[in-house]
């Protein structure tokens, strides 16, 4: 990382993992580092360049709606991702002084205070900002709420007031906290993170309280927008998901990410496709057929073979493009018409459903290339004996898998949900500058269109699991099952109804089963092929038409080890000792006896209820292995002694 630059001052604040920048720490985020706290900015002050440029998955660009997507900087030399200091405000380590930055050069060493030595006065961040639930971010306003104590509020100095930080010496509770100024004015911080009365400031002229707005200031962009939204819902107090305001530290409500992941499906691997897929400007706007006919204009099929292979060896480097035809280009064409014309992408669903009609097809039905030198995805079937298809429909190993992480946008207080495609319009937190009537740059700089969005490029490998439609029904078919399934669905509709959260998925009984099915498969693949279960994910394809799970494991660097295709010969028997392993769990018999409606009758919180038996002891994996928030599982359908699904495997 490396600062919007403030005088002179260019030391490196900190390193964060190329992986961070799209999950955690994306532009808009607060990042905690040696000597400050520092706010990642919009991807338009990025370090831009080409050949970091990713184009090669056509619907993830069409999900998005954006051109190509760009990986983050690796290489320091070249220019590291830019941020800038926030909060301004800090308190002296020394002293206990509040000062805003602004008024005091930095050193390499940190801000240090005006009053203190050098060699003592670091200035800590401040614990204190605000912000909105529309994604807007501020300083805390420290000089007001000093000067507005409900035992004695006095007016605001008119002269450069100067504040102090007192207090926890005993506990880092905001209670033992109070700021005082030069005057004699003081308050406490208990009330500064109040949710039901907001900030209360004293208006001394007017001699009343008012509650503080949002002032719709976005510096990561270097924007401000009109927001004034303020924490009050009329005479009723609001509940925690009804809060439209609100202050914080730096705490995880601050910043929640939407991460898309999409896996490179084979014909959009192939150098041919990746070349086509990529043009850009007027060629995008005609057909693929229409892209080449200018080419064949006046000229032969020799000249012309020879003109595309030109065109084709600039954009695809390390490829023998001299060996394909204009016949061979033509094909890809047509194929790419055909999955344009045949697939509406506008929901995350939409793309799993070409990924599993992909992942199913045979070999000889892939369309790749044996000339390609870094092909991006392999698959092999797995053969199936009699017990398998008992289970299994089919199986893939594959031992090359290109995944893409898309970080798309960002939430504050509350996480993200699943948007429309009309409010995927309307984001008002994008991740470069915004253009709409009311914006405006704080610096008077002319915003501009951005036609990317940061990403990451991991390979791996993994196994890919069709579930027979039969076994499925089989398991399903029980009537306790059915119940306790239909029990945390309604657990999961609760949440949703009072959370005002719309899932992305499709939740009923079969993905249950599959998600619970999944983790089980991770915790006993981590075993058997070396991996920790943090680094093995999950990706759940759960509808009518779909029954299948994607086990992989990807890296930033090139690939695996291949110990997760290994396994993809016994999946059968790694369930079987999975299911044996799992009848106990060390939380048991505590675990094992959770029931999803009993929670709902004790009054259990509703983000708790949507678990049956379902522990960190037994289900529950790292939050970069489940893709729904180790929500909607449940051990119980699966070892239970008389209708859990290990009875289908006797």
């Amino acid at each position: 990382m490396s600062k919007v630059q403030e005088d002179s001052y260019k030391p490196s604040p900190g390193k964060l993992r190329a992986s961070q920048l799209i999950t955690t720490f994306g532009p808009g985020s607060l990042v905690q580092t040696e000597h400050d706290s520092v706010l990642i900015m919009g991807t338009n002050f990025w370090w831009h360049k080409k050949k970091f440029a990713v184009k090669n998955h056509m619907y993830l660009q069409k999900l998005t709606g954006k051109t190509h997507f760009r990986t983050p900087v690796r290489k320091a030399r070249e220019q590291s991702i830019v941020c800038t200091s926030f909060p301004k405000w800090g308190s002296c380590k020394n002293c206990g002084w509040l000062q805003y930055h602004k008024d005091y050069p930095p050193k390499e060493n940190g801000f240090r205070c005006a009053k203190c030595p050098e060699k003592y006065g670091e200035l800590l961040p401040a614990r204190l900002v605000v912000t909105c639930n529309q994604g807007h971010l501020d300083e805390f306003p420290w000089v007001k709420w000093a000067h507005s104590n409900p035992k004695n509020p006095v007016a605001v100095c008119k002269e450069n007031p100067k504040l102090k930080w007192k207090g926890g010496a005993y506990s880092s509770n905001l209670s033992n906290y109070k700021v005082e100024c030069e005057c004699g004015a003081w308050n406490s911080l208990f009330k500064a993170q109040d949710r039901i009365e907001g900030i209360k400031l004293w208006d001394s002229e007017n001699n009343d309280w008012y509650t503080h707005t949002c002032t719709g200031q976005l510096p990561w962009l270097q924007q401000e927008e009109q927001c004034k939204r303020v924490l009050q819902n009329g005479d009723q107090h609001p509940t925690e998901t009804e809060i439209p305001f609100g202050i914080t530290g730096r705490a995880s409500s601050m910043y929640y990410s939407k991460v898309i992941k999409g896996i490179i499906i084979p014909e959009l691997a192939h150098p041919i496709v990746k070349y086509l897929t990529s043009e850009e400007g007027e060629q995008k706007k005609a057909s693929y057929r229409e892209m080449i006919a200018e080419f064949q204009e006046g000229i032969s099929n020799e000249e012309m073979d020879e003109k595309i292979a030109e065109m084709l060896s600039k954009k695809v480097p390390q490829f023998k493009i001299n060996s394909y035809t204009t016949q061979e280009i033509l094909y890809f064409m047509e194929k790419l018409q055909s999955r344009s014309s045949k697939h509406v992408i506008e929901t995350e669903l939409d793309l799993k459903k070409i990924e599993y009609e992909d992942l199913q097809k045979n070999e000889q039905d892939y369309d790749l290339d044996e000339k390609e030198i870094n092909p991006e995805i392999i698959i092999n079937s797995v053969s199936l004996n009699n017990d398998d298809k008992k289970i299994f429909e089919k199986i893939r190993a594959i031992p090359i898998l290109t995944a893409l992480e898309v970080i798309r946008y960002f939430s504050r207080i509350t996480p993200p949900s699943e948007l429309t495609v009309e409010e995927q319009k309307t984001l008002k937190h994008k991740f470069c500058q915004i253009e709409s009537k009311t914006g405006k740059t704080l610096t008077g700089k002319p915003t501009k269109k951005q036609d990317w969005l940061p990403c990451a490029v991991k390979k791996g490998e993994g196994i890919f699991i069709t579930f027979s439609e039969e076994f499925i029904n089989n398991c399903l078919s029980d009537s306790d099952i059915q119940k306790r399934l239909d029990d945390m669905i309604q657990n999961h509709n609760d949440y949703e109804m009072v959370s005002n959260w719309k899932s992305r998925i499709v939740i009923d009984r079969q993905f249950i089963l599959l998600h619970s099915i999944s983790h089980l498969l991770i915790k006993e693949l981590a075993l058997a092929s070396g991996y920790n279960e943090a680094s093995i994910s999950e990706r759940i394809y759960s509808t009518k038409e779909m029954r299948g799970l994607l086990i992989y494991t990807t890296s930033a660097g090139d690939g695996s080890l291949g110990g997760l295709v290994k396994q993809s010969n016994n999946l059968l028997n790694i369930i079987k000792t999975a299911l044996k392993h799992k009848k106990v769990c060390s939380r048991d018999p505590i675990c094992i006896h959770e029931d999803p409606k009993r929670m709902k009758e004790k009054g259990l919180a509703l983000n708790l209820r949507q678990n049956g038996s379902a522990c960190f002891g037994c289900m529950l994996l790292p939050e970069t292995s489940c893709e729904n928030f180790n929500k909607l599982l449940d051990r119980k359908i699966l070892v239970d002694e008389s209708f859990g699904i290990g009875t289908k495997f006797r």
